[in-house]
Formats: structure tokens, sequence, C-alpha cells
């Protein structure tokens, strides 16, 4: 895999991430997800899949480019199994009918599919709007904060297979994940709890595109990449997040206050896990060279290891 001129990983021979062909897969439904147009569809084994295509920018001479919506989101996706946070399955896809390129991704519903002759999943799907009260003013979320989010979540089961951590512990572990990939789009509905005839566990994470710089394009990130203005950096720009929580606080900082209402053991736990850089900048060289240029990941890159090195800073 070619590793672009200025390569900071090692890993540049990692075998590449897989691109699923969905180009016969049954439509279920169609819609609109934020400015997203989506599609609910059936991989040949019956199971749900969101189709998200990806989305284009214009630059200031009306020329149009795309976006990065989907290896950022694939990116997040496998940085969070390296972290062990449990995440809704996400793989690159192609469909082959689609009017531009057809370029996108997949992310597996979280929800159990529908058994025997039941249409639905037995299984309903319960966002953090309905769990948490947020009044929009402006671009703030007032109530979205990561207290009222502990809060909402007393009582909630983790997710299956975790015996060992609350729901909220797990949380945490989302909010990690946001401030390692810079992810500034954790509003109260893009954070769920299944419920399954009352009983409640918190569902995987999920919805992880806005960041690493996805929507520039490369002539920016160039420019980043080699300026020598320490105001326009990757990292300096990494440093300028906002997350969607009240007060618009910096992924690191939501992270270090959820990290805050944990026990010790817990904090250790998850902290731990960002030590090894080198491992958590992996999944950006696993993307195939189609989908993200050099520039692209060496910018990434930086951006995550700009986010460890704060985060461990913070911890210390």
């Amino acid at each position: 895999m070619m590793a672009g001129p200025e390569a900071l990983s090692t890993a540049v021979n990692a075998e590449s991430y897989p691109v699923i062909d969905v180009t016969d897969w049954a439509v279920v439904r169609r819609g609109q997800l934020g400015t997203k147009p989506k599609r609910w569809i059936l991989d040949p084994d019956g199971n749900r899949w969101l189709m998200k295509q990806t989305t284009e920018n214009r630059r200031r001479d009306g020329t149009r480019y795309r976006k990065g919506d989907d290896w950022s989101e694939r990116v997040a996706n496998g940085v969070a199994g390296r972290l062990g946070v449990p995440a809704a399955r996400t793989e690159l896809a192609l469909d082959r009918a689609a009017e531009v390129q057809g370029y996108g991704i997949i992310s597996k519903s979280v929800l159990a599919p529908p058994s025997g002759d039941e249409a639905q999943s037995p299984e309903e799907l319960v966002h953090g709007n309905q769990l948490v009260d947020v009044e929009l003013v402006g671009p703030e979320r007032v109530g979205h904060t990561v207290e009222a989010v502990r809060q909402a979540l007393d009582g909630v089961a983790a997710p299956s297979g975790i015996d060992d951590l609350t729901a909220w512990d797990v949380f945490v572990g989302y909010l990690l994940l946001d401030a390692v990939v810079g992810n500034t789009d954790r509003h109260e509905e893009n954070w769920a709890v299944v419920d399954r005839a009352g009983e409640r566990s918190l569902a995987a994470t999920f919805d992880h595109a806005s960041c690493l710089g996805f929507q520039f394009d490369d002539e920016r990130r160039r420019r980043h990449l080699h300026t020598r203005d320490r105001n326009d950096t990757p990292e300096a720009w990494a440093d300028r997040a906002k997350s969607k929580f009240e007060g618009r606080p910096h992924p690191v900082v939501a992270a270090m206050r959820a990290l805050d209402l944990t026990d010790r053991a817990v904090r250790q736990r998850w902290v731990d896990r960002c030590e090894d850089a080198d491992r958590l900048v992996e999944p950006i060289w696993m993307i195939p060279e189609d989908r993200m240029s050099p520039w692209a990941r060496q910018f990434a890159e930086r951006v995550i290891r700009r986010n460890c090195h704060r985060l461990l800073d913070e911890f210390r």
C-alpha cells in the first residue's frame, strides 16, 4: 500500500479492509440521515445494514470533491476495536448502480434481526433524545451533559457480552473513542439503548464519521501538513475540536469529565488502552488506496497521535 511522501506510520503494508459490493442487495427503506441520503438494505443472509453514500463539498472555485465520510467511519470503527469499545460493525461499501461513484459505508443494525414470522425486530432502539431533556439554543444543546447521560444510564445494563462493567462505564469508553479520533458529533441522537420487552441495555456505539478531517480536500490537508504556522498544523486543528455536549467542550475534555465520574480501576483500564498510539493508527493504513489519499492518511494519523498525547497528559 502506498504510504505517501511523508508517511508517519510503519504499518504501511497492513492488510486492507474489504470493500463490500452491495449493488444487488435488497433495499428495505430509503430516507435521510441528517444531510446524508441513506437506505436500509438486506445482505444475502437477511441482516439489515444502513448504507450511507459519501457526500461532496464545493471548493471556492465551484469545483466539487468527494469527502471521506466512508473512510473516517471505517477508521473510527477500527480504533474502537483496538480500544475494546463495542461498536456497530461497519464496512466500506460499493454500489455500482449509484449515479456518483457509488462509494459509501454500511453499518450493521445494532438490533437483533426479526425471527420466525415477525415483521420487526423484538428489540427497539431508544435514542438519547428520549432519555435526556435537551433544548437546542442556537448551536448549544442545553441539557446534553456528561452528567445527564450518566444519570440516564442508571439501571441500564451494559451491552451484551460485557459482564464486568456498567452501561456508564462502557459509555465512558465511547467518549474515549470520540476523544482519540476527534469525533465531534456525539449528540443526543448518536447514542442509544436497546429495549427488549422493558429490559434495557446500552447499544453499541455508532456513527463516528465526523472526525479526522474527513471534510477537507487534499490541498487543504497539504497546507496543514507543511505549514510553519503552529496555529495551522493538524495538531492545532485537532485542538480546536468541539463536541456536541453543552458548552461545546473538546472531546478530550468531555472524556476526562466522564473518566472523573468512574472509579479508579475503570479510569485506568480505559486510559491504558490509549498508551499504544502506534496500534491505534493502524486502521488508517488499512483503508484501500482509492478511498484515502496519502495526505489524508498523514493528516489523520497526526490527529490521533495528538489526541492520545493530550488524553494521557490530562490523565497524568
